[in-house]
């Protein structure tokens, strides 16, 4: 009987020992699971809004910054170009004071149009219209089944609300590439430099992200060589100049 006994009492210690270690093991893998699941759903989250606010800005810098902001007449009193008696270009620089003009009109129209998104006149999917008024921001409902790279729950599943905060400043430059063209011309070929800081805030993470472009945004012939000891190509870059955004 006490052998019985005995026997009883060590099945029913490793049935505890058992049931304890499978509890410890299912809160592991649980936890495991949530912490991939919440690092998946950020990721995701980041690279949705990150595309999306790249769409919107390709799009406001392809149909605003254009000739209305740089005509001939501005990108010519804009740039400095200095030549030599055989009509050869020695080097090029930009009139600062009227860079600056520029880059003041391409951050206003940016900061602008960030404050049209914010008030619903531009259209952004997942838009909410009634969050974003409240909190006087950008907010997104992005539904859960367009972060599980899943094409048929795409639209499906319950929606999280996203924050997006232009911050600080707008930093913008530009640069110039001058190269021969034909004989005796040269091409002048604008780029403009544009980096906007903004956070975004989810119900698991903040993140801040950096928005970095450079696009050519007008070219202008000149009449002119480019010395053989430049190789062909002369290039200047202005002075960073930073917008605040209110």
């Amino acid at each position: 009987m006490k052998y019985f006994k005995s026997k009883n009492n060590y099945s029913r210690k490793f049935l505890k020992i058992v049931i304890f270690m499978t509890f410890i093991l299912i809160i592991i893998f649980t936890s495991f699971l949530l912490i991939n699941f919440n690092k998946k759903i950020n990721t995701n989250i980041s690279k949705l809004v990150k595309t999306e606010l790249n769409r919107l800005t390709t799009s406001i810098i392809t149909e605003k910054i254009n000739n209305n902001i740089l005509n001939k007449e501005s990108l010519s009193n804009m740039l400095i170009i200095n030549k030599d008696k055989n009509n050869e270009i020695l080097y090029v620089d930009f009139n600062l004071d009227n860079a600056y003009k520029v880059l003041d009109k391409v951050s206003e129209t940016l900061i602008n149009s960030y404050k049209d998104i914010r008030n619903g006149n531009i259209d952004i999917d997942y838009y909410d219209n009634k969050l974003s008024k409240e909190t006087k921001g950008v907010v997104l409902n992005i539904p859960m089944g367009s972060l599980l790279n899943g094409l048929y729950f795409y639209n499906l599943g319950s929606k999280i609300p996203v924050k997006i905060n232009f911050i600080e400043s707008i930093l913008t430059n530009l640069e110039t590439k001058i190269t021969s063209y034909g004989i005796n011309n040269a091409l002048a070929q604008i780029y403009i430099y544009i980096d906007i800081k903004c956070e975004i805030i989810s119900p698991f993470k903040i993140d801040s992200v950096n928005l970095k472009y450079n696009t050519l945004i007008a070219s202008l012939m000149i009449e002119g060589n480019i010395p053989n000891f430049y190789n062909g190509e002369l290039s200047k870059t202005s002075s960073i100049y930073e917008k605040k955004v209110s």
